[in-house]
């Protein structure tokens, strides 16, 4: 890869988008994750001609011209384009911004107005002549990246990483994604999920009804994010976990070591065996069936905690329970687990000598440090379903 540090006037960037020369979704790029007042602090910064932190992007050939594609910058650029979002008739802006933003959760901000430090708020179309012309020649730092025979895919990622590592961190799915693109275990893993289509310069993702999505869609770490691309990128990542944790027969790992160990794995194609699907779907059918007959597990830690729904769901796809008890024995047993669960955990109070109150006292040791230690994550199953035997 060769470096070329420069400046971009913003009239120029503006162009390139309207001429559809910036590609703001390479298969590595996160979806838009800046909140509206991180984009008028942005904003703010530029229309009053202070510096912003440079944008590295790399350069493809388009026909006669080259096309842009963005390393890092995503969200500046994002902003950029929802503040200078203009008609068709507009002599300076973006004329064709809802190319590049399609979702209406984004689209209600374009543009937005900021406060330039006066007290009082404008929009784009506010600002007098002599503003947009300085704004016209602001200058963006810009680092281009210029990609060569012997570049590969692995060092761009690598670059995007380190560029990253002190900003929103690039999720490890993506990097997945972009290094394994076309791996049919992937597709077919996401398929269970959503629909991922890319329209004009924008992604749009639109969830499925499955199972999956239903019990997914509880842990805390999915319902609390807005953005669909997001959520269903999380439920992605976990199914993917749970799908390589039944394709190697029940083997616990650390989750980086479980991605880690998929990308390196040779390039043969892939995907979900019958068995294994069916372990999945059936998995996810019966907690469907439980959280909607049982509230309380639905709201509970097992359904909504990480650590817990892991634990649950592996012991589900990796033991006999299902087969063990009836349907709506397991899920009792199940609830009354899940109570006990929810109960405040005190490491420091002596645990009555009962095979129960041990096998609680125990699961919940384990799952308090250390929940991703591959060891741990098998013993807190085993604690699992030995409680579940004594309840």
């Amino acid at each position: 890869m060769d470096y070329r540090n420069s400046q971009t006037k913003l009239e120029i960037l503006v162009q390139y988008f309207n001429e559809e020369r910036m590609n703001l979704i390479p298969l590595f790029q996160r979806p838009k994750v800046w909140k509206l007042k991180m984009r008028q602090e942005l904003i703010k910064n530029i229309v009053n001609g202070r510096p912003i932190p440079a944008i590295f992007m790399y350069k493809d050939v388009a026909g006669s011209a080259f096309k842009f594609n963005i390393l890092d910058g995503k969200q500046r650029l994002d902003s950029i384009v929802m503040f200078l979002a203009g008609d068709a008739d507009a002599k300076f802006g973006v004329k064709n911004w809802r190319h590049y933003v399609l979702d209406r959760i984004y689209r209600r901000d374009a543009g937005f107005s900021v406060n330039l430090g006066d007290g009082k708020r404008r929009t784009f179309k506010d600002l007098d002549e002599t503003t947009v012309a300085r704004l016209r020649e602001y200058l963006i730092p810009t680092i281009e990246i210029e990609l060569n025979e012997n570049t590969s895919l692995n060092e761009m990622i690598n670059l995007f990483v380190d560029i990253n590592q002190f900003g929103v961190r690039v999720n490890r799915i993506n990097i997945v994604r972009a290094m394994k693109q076309g791996d049919p275990l992937l597709k077919d893993i996401y398929d269970l999920i959503a629909e991922r289509q890319v329209r004009q310069q924008d992604v749009f993702t639109k969830k499925k009804k499955t199972p999956f999505v239903s019990v997914l869609k509880r842990l805390n770490i999915i319902s609390t994010v807005p953005d669909k691309t997001i959520q269903a990128d999380r439920m992605w990542e976990k199914l993917l976990e749970l799908a390589l944790f039944v394709r190697s027969n029940g083997m616990h790992r650390k989750p980086t070591e479980i991605l880690k160990s998929f990308i390196k794995k040779p390039d043969v194609p892939a995907k979900l065996k019958k068995k294994e699907r069916a372990a999945l779907t059936d998995t996810f059918t019966f907690l469907r069936t439980a959280y909607k007959a049982s509230p309380r597990l639905g709201g509970s830690r097992l359904a909504t905690d990480q650590t817990h729904f892991y634990t649950l769901a592996t012991s589900l796809l990796s033991t006999n329970l299902l087969s063990t008890y009836a349907e709506d024995d397991l899920i009792e047993k199940l609830t009354k687990f899940a109570i006990l669960v929810d109960k405040s955990y005190d490491p420091t109070k002596p645990v009555p000598d009962k095979p129960l109150e041990q096998a609680i006292a125990k699961y919940m040791a384990l799952s308090t440090e250390k929940t991703t230690d591959a060891t741990r994550r098998k013993d807190r199953q085993v604690e699992l379903v030995k409680a579940l035997g004594l309840l």
